[in-house]
């Protein structure tokens, strides 16, 4: 009979035997239905390898092997010494098909931008009726977090913290995780072509200043369609802005320069803003 597992989320379960085919696979479907459902909800800990093995019958060494495609998913993380725990974070889950779309219809820096525009418009008409005084709190700290930086790390965190609270404010999450996505490829391209030195940087980043502020005064005004209107004046003032600096031209879909960048997204978590996003 197999093994009754303990609880470790809302409720055991008792796993089914696997059948013919393979059994890694099989069981990394499992356990995704029942994380993506919310049966083993966020900081759960799966049961031991041990436990794994005898329930569905199998060998530790097929358990590994789906423990390590759970992770690969991201819908899993494994800490040392202590075992499998679910985190399922909403960033990891897409970076890696959004990062094989790119690769694979080989998609311009053009059209990435172009994307991120429109999702930003759509995310400051949406927070301008939607977002809390909090939610507009966070964006004018961010945007003293810029000023305030004192290194280029600083910098480009206080920049993805304000578009991260911009996408934040609307309340969706599927928005929030394209835009933190497209943003920091998009941060990071202009990072890389503005110099090497903090005032490079600083300097690139404050020609946005102006537009940054009179979108959160828009959104603060809950006006909606002016929001959007702000956020494709700040998204067409950053193309400017980034195609005016050195190399940023000649960035290619296979420039080694940002197949690392992309490699980055994939292997972190976008720097997530701290608490639950709002569903």
């Amino acid at each position: 009979m197999p093994e009754t597992l303990p609880s470790t989320a809302a409720a055991p379960w008792t796993p089914q035997r696997i059948e013919r085919g393979n059994a890694a696979d099989q069981i990394v479907q499992e356990l995704r239905a029942r994380i993506l459902s919310g049966a083993l909800a966020r900081g759960a800990r799966l049961p031991t390898e041990k436990q794994l093995a005898s329930g569905y019958g199998v060998s530790g060494a097929t358990v590994r092997e789906a423990v390590r495609g759970l992770t690969t998913l991201g819908l899993i993380e494994v800490r040392h010494g202590s075992g499998a725990y679910v985190t399922a974070r909403l960033d990891q889950l897409l970076s890696a098909p959004l990062h094989s779309v790119i690769e694979l219809e080989q998609v311009g820096i053009t059209e990435i931008f172009g994307v991120l525009g429109a999702l930003n418009a759509h995310a400051a008409e949406t927070a301008a009726r939607h977002a809390t005084d909090t939610e507009i709190a966070a964006m004018r700290q961010a945007l003293e977090a810029i000023e305030e930086a004192t290194d280029r790390d600083g910098v480009s965190e206080g920049l993805a913290s304000f578009l991260d609270a911009l996408a934040l404010a609307s309340g969706n999450p599927l928005l929030v995780v394209l835009c933190r996505f497209l943003s920091r490829i998009q941060i990071d391209i202009a990072r890389e072509h503005s110099g090497e030195t903090l005032k490079d940087w600083r300097r690139t980043v404050r020609k946005l200043a102006t537009e940054r502020a009179r979108l959160v005064d828009a959104i603060e005004a809950r006006t909606p369609e002016a929001a959007s209107a702000a956020a494709r004046a700040y998204h067409e003032r950053a193309l400017a802005v980034i195609g005016s600096l050195p190399r940023s031209s000649s960035v290619r879909i296979d420039d080694p320069m940002l197949a690392r960048l992309f490699q980055t997204a994939h292997g972190r978590d976008l720097r997530a803003p701290r608490g639950p996003i709002r569903p």
